[in-house]
């Protein structure tokens, strides 16, 4: 799937989200509240991070060409053929990768995402930070721990990776969610957690091999600012791994057109 589609589908969630924003605004009063329209914003947009960040520590140019992909614990990282060191790899020349923790910090690790910002407003009308009515969320820093470690504290064959992280919260509750819905209410699904994640896909969409040239050409990405509806975030082209020609550009029409 090409990045604009996934981009697409990130419209497509924030429109879900403008509805229930027109029911309930969100405020400090109403960030732990729980709804069934909360459950299934997280149960759209959390598949899409997964699928998103598995074609990135997978296949995308940035791991091909990082020192991650050729080290000597590849094989702690990537799945293996049955108990060799042996690698998968499709026709493609691609990799597979087994769960959150490992496919989070590989991700981590090539475009720094412990440290990435994104803004959320709390309305799409009059915004502006001086009106105190915006949230910055940092979704991948509970990972930042996994990176105090290096390559080699991972040599010795007992030590898995990645060790020393704590999964986000709003991971966390959509983990639970998705394999016992009846769990959503004890499971920290609320207002803030499920604009966290939101926030998570806003968040690699912007720093993850995003496209410049499709998002310039939609309106999205402007004097260093990609932008939509609710969210926000300063990012230079030269402070990602890749440049908008490197992902595939070919029928770029309206990135809001494509339906979920």
């Amino acid at each position: 799937m090409r990045y604009e589609d996934y981009f697409s589908l990130f419209l497509s969630i924030e429109d879900e989200l403008t509805k229930f924003l027109s029911v309930i605004d969100y405020s400090d009063k109403h960030k732990n509240i729980y709804s069934h329209k909360l459950v299934l914003l997280l149960l759209q947009a959390c598949p899409i991070i997964e699928s998103y960040l598995v074609k990135m520590a997978t296949s995308s140019s940035s791991v091909k060409n990082s020192e991650l992909w050729d080290c000597a614990i590849k094989s702690k990282i990537w799945d293996k053929k049955g108990n060799t060191q042996e690698l998968k790899i499709d026709g493609n020349g691609n990799r597979s990768i087994g769960n959150f923790p490992k496919f989070a910090c590989v991700n981590a690790e090539l475009f720094n995402l412990l440290s990435r910002e994104v803004t959320f407003y709390h309305s799409a009308n009059f915004q502006g930070k001086e009106k105190e009515q915006h949230t910055d969320y940092r979704p991948f820093v509970s990972l930042k721990e996994m990176l105090a470690h290096n390559h080699s504290d991972y040599r010795s064959d007992s030590t898995r990776y990645p060790k020393g992280y704590n999964t986000p919260v709003w991971w966390t509750a959509y983990n639970k969610v998705k394999h016992d819905f009846d769990s959503a209410r004890k499971s920290h699904v609320n207002y803030s957690n499920v604009i966290e994640a939101i926030a998570g896909l806003f968040c690699i969409l912007a720093f993850c091999e995003p496209n410049f040239e499709a998002l310039t050409r939609e309106g999205y990405y402007k004097n260093g600012i990609l932008r939509t509806r609710f969210f926000e975030t300063r990012i230079e082209q030269a402070n990602t791994s890749s440049l908008s020609g490197e992902i595939e550009l070919s029928n770029i029409d309206d990135l809001a057109e494509v339906s979920v």
